[in-house]
């Protein structure tokens, strides 16, 4: 719908929302005359249509845009929630003349009273029939994208490497808790149509910049964001003087259903794939870090170089330049999470292949980074010997995972000084 974060937000409301009416106007070959009272006009174009069609379906999408656009200017965002109350209200006095409304958002809306002059909407985000209508499914992809995959497959080391990178990078997305997991539409399309280049399309749509507007209002520990753990009910909690932040998160699409446990009733989140994590990573890195735009694209290129070759000397000269500069007003926590966090944090930034807490039958590991020839197992301790996190590694061989996998496997611990806030030992394995 546009911007409608300056002091004219409401007359933008109005002219996008007539602007949209128009074209409806246009595409049916009805005249409605443009109206200052935009619910008046919704009204009127939903009477003039069911005249000259029968019964009307309307459709809404991004219901909330506005809200969350103005999400960070208090008394804006009530002004436009009053007159988005206005509009929905018609939908309850069109009632029979309406077939069917259909209205999606990024919020879950059972409890704003800006919808409560409407029928009761039946909420289907959670239901298990409804699971894959917004994603893409392995089984399509494979089915209806065989030419692009068979493509591109060459150039990305074959057909099974291909379809696993691009399901770490594009797939993951559960909306149930029995974990049926889609594809990003707008991600793997826009792979696809640019030569299969592996890039977070996601974060140039613009779409979910309200969170990370969000997150700079707010306190947010962001090292708790990843594993973390909510309520099914707080999946609805979405009061209209009050927004938390993992709901926010999950329905923004930064955060997605990982697990459930039926004893608890707790779902667990975390991001859902590469594409969504290293956007976040990269804002963290563009608002929390003094380094400039030309010099981090200049060291991210030397990151990615010494890891390419194996030259570590080098790669942890960078890091701990980079840690240096990080604000860490971004978590009260200096613990090992928390350097976990940060490293894995670039390692997403820069489009490398990371995981953080990979399971294994003797433990998790704590990160593992993967380029084209090797494979680095990252162990990391804070104020301890460096050699706690080498025996850590060997004494639970977290690298027979990938012992089948034909790249050389890097075992590294890491000493963290939590007085330095930065990296002070490393060892090779």
């Amino acid at each position: 719908m546009g911007e409608f974060s300056g002091t004219d937000g409401v007359e933008t409301l109005v002219r996008s929302i007539n602007r949209q009416l128009s074209e409806t106007c246009f595409i049916y070959d009805i005249v409605v005359v443009e109206d200052d009272n935009v619910g008046d006009r919704f009204a009127r174009i939903i009477n003039e249509l069911s005249q000259k069609h029968g019964k009307v379906v309307v459709v809404i999408d991004e219901y909330d845009n506005p809200l969350l656009n103005t999400i960070h200017k208090v008394e804006l965002n009530e002004i436009i929630r009053l007159k988005l109350k206005g509009i929905y209200n018609v939908l309850k006095g069109s009632d029979a003349k309406l077939r069917f409304v259909f209205i999606s958002g990024i919020t879950k809306f059972g409890q704003i009273n800006m919808f409560s002059g409407m029928n009761e909407p039946v909420d289907i985000s959670m239901m298990e029939e409804y699971s894959n209508i917004c994603g893409i499914t392995q089984t399509e992809l494979i089915e209806y994208f065989e030419p692009e995959i068979d493509l591109y497959a060459g150039q990305h080391g074959g057909r099974d490497e291909y379809l696993e990178r691009l399901g770490d990078f594009y797939n993951g997305y559960c909306f149930t808790k029995h974990q049926k997991s889609v594809y990003n539409p707008f991600g793997i399309l826009h792979h696809f149509n640019n030569n299969a280049e592996f890039t977070p399309y996601w974060s140039i749509s613009g779409t979910p910049s309200f969170a990370l507007k969000y997150l700079e209002m707010k306190e947010i520990d962001v090292v708790e964001i990843e594993e973390a753990t909510m309520e099914a009910g707080l999946f609805a909690d979405y009061r209209d003087d009050t927004i938390l932040l993992y709901p926010l998160l999950y329905q923004a699409g930064y955060l997605t259903i990982t697990d459930f446990d039926e004893e608890s009733g707790l779902y667990r989140l975390n991001f859902p794939n590469v594409e969504v994590r290293k956007t976040f990573s990269e804002f963290l890195a563009n608002n929390y870090s003094e380094v400039t735009s030309t010099m981090r694209n200049t060291i991210s290129r030397e990151f990615v170089k010494a890891l390419t070759k194996g030259d570590l000397n080098k790669f942890f000269d960078l890091l701990k330049q980079y840690l240096h500069t990080v604000d860490y007003s971004l978590s009260s926590k200096i613990t090992e999470y928390y350097f976990e966090f940060a490293v894995s944090n670039i390692m997403n930034m820069l489009g490398l292949h990371c995981i953080n807490e990979a399971h294994t039958a003797a433990g998790r590991m704590v990160t593992v980074v993967f380029t084209r020839e090797r494979i680095y197992i990252f162990e990391y301790k804070v104020d301890k010997p460096v050699e706690k996190a080498i025996w850590q590694m060997e004494s639970r061989d977290y690298a027979l995972l990938y012992a089948n996998d034909g790249r050389k496997i890097v075992k590294v611990g890491i000493v963290f000084s939590r007085q330095l806030r930065n990296i002070v030992e490393w060892k090779v394995v």
